[in-house]
């Protein structure tokens, strides 16, 4: 159930990788032909086989794919259908597969543990827990990480949203007009609630978040943005722990509401004029007190066709914005990478190259020439400075296989090489690149990048993660 004032969003995927909690259940997935190298093409099935374990384990001893480049993979395992990023946990690597989720040893690629859930389900970390969601049964159940055992579920969970300091989820009982709904926060350690407050048939904690990277649970923020009224079209705050009401409040906006820091923050989208000036209107108030802050215009980014863009980072970045605390990576009105303080509307700086950004951390931006075309900087979040710049990768955003994954150590980058999907890497620092892949990017760390691949040895897909 989406209620009226939520943004549901469509990322990009892949005819086998469906990297999004927005994801719709039950697409119907496929291999494209000419997956299997950067130099090469071969035809492959429309529909991979699953496998059962890891099809081969080695360390240095893995053959290299034609068209490689860099670390050959420590490992491979086969793979049906991976709807979301994979994700590490302490030492497993989460895979999330069509019909189960399954954690492998971060080393070896060997089976930890294997659950089965129905085709629907996303699921999101949360320290070393695993948050399962089923959307269309309404269930959540949270996994210990390094076991698979479940620590505690809840049905009747609708909307389900998880932050590292809770889960909330919207409660209905009875149907149509004469259901009774609240909004439950559940701490994620042990399902204990911490508190439930009356609510409409649509209420909804936002799910959007400033800074973070899905699958992982965004950075905690002492309050959340809440819409508890079906009537009423706007956007409340309530303390995390407490279930407290803050005096903070603004109507919904186009696009929607996020708490950053200690502010309650709406954006709109909403094009001025003749629709060519890609503005966004930004306000805010202070979520506990309901005090406004500022309140503004920023930018988005334009295509390579000049057109605007409407979002502050690119889908494929598992990302809602980028920034850190209460700042927050936009565009000027000219089209250079800015951070502005969402307290004051100061912008702590302006890139001299121009460029719309499609990913980051708190650490690092990572620009385009234009949304969807164009060579790559990387900048630094704290000056704007730029810290290296990389060729076109030579896939367009707008393609279903475009990703982009900014961490502490390295950035990979969705592209293609002679004509062929390819997986590129860098090392943040200097902007070397350290390996490119055949194959489509299913999730990077500070130490590795997971790519798909057609299997050799079966008719599905592989698994590889490269370590740097």
């Amino acid at each position: 159930m989406v209620g009226p004032g939520r943004r549901t969003r469509e990322r990009p995927m892949s005819p086998s990788y469906c990297p999004s909690r927005w994801c719709l259940a039950g697409v119907a997935l496929s291999l494209v032909v000419g997956l299997t190298a950067c130099t090469r093409s071969r035809a492959e099935p429309e529909q991979p086989t699953p496998q059962a374990g890891a099809s081969r384990e080695s360390g240095s001893g893995q053959a290299t794919r034609l068209g490689q480049e860099g670390p050959a993979s420590i490992w491979s395992v086969s793979v049906n259908r991976v709807r979301e990023d994979v994700a590490r946990v302490g030492q497993v690597i989460v895979v999330p597969d069509e019909r189960e989720l399954r954690a492998v040893d971060r080393l070896t690629g060997q089976d930890r543990w294997r659950r089965p859930f129905s085709p629907d389900y996303r699921y999101s970390v949360t320290g070393d827990l695993i948050v399962v969601i089923a959307d269309e049964e309404e269930q959540l159940e949270v996994l210990d990480a390094a076991t698979g055992a479940t620590r505690w579920r809840a049905g009747d969970a609708q909307d389900v949203v998880v932050h590292q300091r809770a889960v909330y989820h919207r409660q209905c009982v009875g149907t149509g007009s004469r259901a009774t709904c609240a909004l439950v926060a559940r701490d994620p350690r042990d399902g204990r609630q911490l508190w439930k407050l009356p609510a409409g048939r649509s209420a909804e904690v936002s799910d959007e978040a400033l800074g973070g990277q899905a699958p992982y649970a965004p950075p905690a923020t002492p309050y959340v943005a809440v819409r508890l009224s079906d009537t009423t079209n706007a956007y409340t705050t309530v303390a995390v722990t407490t279930g407290r009401a803050g005096a903070g409040r603004l109507p919904n906006r186009a696009w929607g509401s996020f708490v950053a820091g200690d502010l309650l923050v709406t954006t709109d989208n909403s094009l001025h004029g003749n629709g060519t000036d890609c503005t966004v209107v930004i306000t805010t108030v202070n979520a506990a007190t309901g005090a406004r802050r500022w309140s503004g215009e920023v930018f988005s980014g334009r295509t390579e066709k000049g057109e605007c863009a409407q979002q502050l980072a690119h889908d494929g970045s598992g990302q809602d914005q980028i920034g850190t605390g209460t700042r927050l990576v936009a565009v000027t009105a000219s089209g250079e990478p800015q951070l502005v303080d969402l307290r004051t509307g100061r912008r702590a700086w302006e890139s001299a190259t121009s460029g719309v950004p499609i990913a980051g951390n708190d650490r690092s931006v990572l620009i385009r020439h234009t949304t969807d075309a164009g060579e790559l900087t990387l900048l630094d979040m704290a000056t704007g400075a730029s810290r290296w710049t990389a060729p076109d990768p030579g896939l367009a955003a707008g393609a279903v296989t475009w990703r982009a994954i900014v961490t502490d150590s390295l950035v990979a980058v969705s592209g293609r090489k002679d004509n062929r999907p390819c997986v590129f890497v860098y090392d943040v620092r200097t902007g070397h690149q350290l390996g490119r892949y055949p194959g489509y990017l299913a999730g990077a760390a500070d130490d590795w990048t997971a790519v798909l691949f057609p299997a050799e040895e079966s008719d599905g897909l592989s698994l590889d993660l490269h370590t740097f």
